[in-house]
């Protein structure tokens, strides 16, 4: 069985936005919707990331000048 996990990366390892799932359904959906938030503004994660068992399957940069 694997399992998906979909989070906003900040500094210092932190995340947020989590969802752990063992439905590949429910993973896409929930990094399509961490993908449409609005990162507006000097406050935003240094990234988004998707992964399966512990490998990525999609990574966003959102550091400045990216």
């Amino acid at each position: 069985m694997s399992t998906y996990r979909t989070y906003a990366r900040w500094p210092g390892n932190k995340v947020s936005d989590k969802t752990v799932t063992e439905s590949k359904t429910v993973a896409d959906f929930a990094w399509d919707e961490l993908r449409r938030l609005s990162w507006n503004g000097e406050v935003k994660p240094i990234g988004l990331t998707y992964t399966c068992n512990g490998k990525q399957v999609d990574y966003i940069d959102l550091t400045p000048g990216v």
